[in-house]
Order: structure tokens, then C-alpha cells, then sequence
């Protein structure tokens, strides 16, 4: 019963934490998590087999099983060495911190996607991916991110992308 009760109290605090902002901001906050890193944010599976599961502990069951390293995830909480994590599907669950990389990758999302040389010039196209193509992230900036798909590299607009957050920046 101390479980399920537990449980519920992590699901309503993270369900808060996510909903806490104003519907209108100029600037979006940065919640910080309790390992210093802001949330939400992006991170990849550092293993080929990862168990997620329905609870902050290994006592919870098993969810969901991804057989994808580098598969993007967003955290959305943390609890100790617990992240609370979402897929490109919307379906959530907690994975131990230690399964998780700071490496980033992201999936091609709405369709075939062209990516460019640089942001500023549409016209050379230097690599065509198609929906689901899953690549490195290697910098983002003003909603642009240069990423590497088949040893061939482009800029794309993150909108088009399940593993950057808008207006992020990183290289």
C-alpha cells in the first residue's frame, strides 16, 4: 500500500512541477532538478535494453522495455536517482539516472525533412531524412539544430525534431 500511496504523491508532485508555469510567458523559466541539470530537458538511453518503469524504485513493475541506444527521452522529474522520463509517443515512467547520457539525439518528426547546410541558407540541401530517421544532435541554437544522420550533417528546424526543446541552445 506505502507504494501505491508513494506512487501517487511522485506522479501529482511531477504533474505540478510540469504544470506550474503561466499559460503566457515571454520567457520560459528553468526549473532546475535536484541534480543541477534544468527540466525539462533531453537525454538519451545509454544502453541497447532499458527497463522503464511505473514507479521511482526497483521494487515498481517494468512498463516498457526500449531496445534503442541513444533513443532521445525527455525528463520531466527527478526523484533521487530516479528520472522520470517521456517518449516521442507521450507514454512516461522512471528510469534510473545511471541508464541515462548527456549525449544528445533526436528523431525526424512531420515527415520527410530536408536539412541544409547552414540555417540562413535554404537552398543548399545537404541531406534529405525521412520521418523517424533517428540522429546526433551536435549544436542548436535560435530554433535551428545541426544534427548527423548517416555520417552526412544539416541544419533542420527543431519543431521538426523529438529530442530538442524550443529556443534551446548547446553546442
Amino acid at each position: 500500500m506505502n507504494n501505491i500511496i508513494r506512487t501517487i504523491i511522485f506522479t501529482l508532485l511531477a504533474q505540478l512541477q510540469i504544470s506550474a508555469a503561466p499559460a503566457q510567458m515571454t520567457a520560459p523559466e528553468q526549473v532546475m532538478g535536484a541534480s543541477g541539470y534544468p527540466l525539462p530537458r533531453f537525454m538519451t538511453l545509454d544502453d541497447d535494453v532499458t527497463n522503464m518503469r511505473t514507479g521511482p524504485g526497483l521494487e515498481y513493475p517494468i512498463d516498457w522495455i526500449y531496445m534503442k541506444e541513444d533513443y532521445p527521452l525527455k525528463v520531466i522529474a527527478e526523484y533521487g536517482n530516479w528520472f522520470k522520463v517521456m517518449d516521442i509517443d507521450g507514454s512516461t515512467g522512471w528510469i534510473l539516472r545511471h541508464l541515462l547520457s548527456l549525449s544528445r539525439s533526436a528523431i525526424i518528426v512531420n515527415g520527410s525533412q530536408e536539412l541544409y547546410k547552414s540555417p540562413s541558407d535554404k537552398t543548399g540541401v545537404s541531406v534529405i531524412a525521412e520521418q523517424d530517421v533517428l540522429g546526433s544532435l551536435l549544436q542548436c541554437e535560435n530554433n535551428w539544430c545541426e544534427m548527423e544522420v548517416g555520417g552526412l550533417t544539416g541544419w533542420i528546424e527543431s519543431r521538426n525534431l523529438w529530442g530538442a526543446l524550443e529556443q534551446e541552445t548547446f553546442d
